[in-house]
């Protein structure tokens, strides 16, 4: 089954607020289509001390931000519109920063309602919630024995995206089975199931955050 790969890279984990400075799609055939963004702000140095990118690079090489999202844009739209799954890790940041990225610059919407995506985040939880040895893209393709070449570079992290739903599907039949649509539907029942007892703990320490149930696509500010 054919499918498409998708991870950004932006100036801030919260996905209302980021950037976009790094995007790609990497499709089963081979080809990759990368996106650099200069976004117009400072790139603050937590970020780039995690992707490597930095101010010089982006002002340098990187493209004006209407014209990339477009491109950017068009491209997840007519991934959809053929059918074709997406494959994101943490799906929520990116779609959520590209739906606020598109709306910021006066760009066509992304239909995300008609989106099939497969998040192996999600799907780890599910087929391993006692697991406790790290939920980060590394951690988990040290687990399912998937090569990341470079992390929290877009193009391999869409593709070790891929390669990890792959074998997590191999060794758990019951993910396997599913068509993929169905699955975009447990998932979304399962990311708010997984969040609720995130949400109950950050409650029981008595910290002032509330975690979104939303999945893929966060439309309410948190706290």
């Amino acid at each position: 089954m054919p499918v498409v790969g998708f991870d950004i890279e932006g100036t801030v984990d919260e996905p209302s607020e980021t950037r976009i400075i790094s995007a790609a799609l990497v499709y089963t055939d081979g080809t990759t289509s990368n996106w650099l963004i200069d976004p117009g702000v400072p790139i603050p140095p937590d970020a780039t001390a995690i992707h490597g990118i930095t101010d010089e690079m982006v002002r340098s090489a990187g493209r004006p931000p209407r014209e990339a999202l477009a491109e950017l844009g068009t491209a997840i739209a007519k991934v959809i519109a053929d059918g074709t799954p997406l494959v994101a890790f943490c799906a929520q940041y990116d779609v959520t920063a590209l739906h606020t990225e598109l709306a910021r610059h006066g760009l066509p919407a992304v239909d995300w309602d008609r989106a099939v995506i497969i998040d192996p985040s999600i799907l780890h939880k599910e087929v391993e919630p006692r697991w406790y040895d790290g939920g980060q893209l590394g951690d988990l393709c040290r687990y399912y024995e998937v090569d990341l070449t470079t992390a929290h570079d877009a193009a391999s992290d869409a593709r070790a995206a891929v390669d990890m739903a792959v074998s997590l599907a191999a060794r758990h039949e019951r993910i396997a089975r599913m068509r993929p649509d169905v699955l975009h539907q447990e998932q979304v029942t399962w990311y708010a199931e997984q969040k609720r007892g995130l949400q109950a703990y950050f409650d029981r320490q008595g910290r002032n955050e509330t975690v979104s149930l939303e999945w893929p696509l966060e439309t309410r500010r948190r706290r």
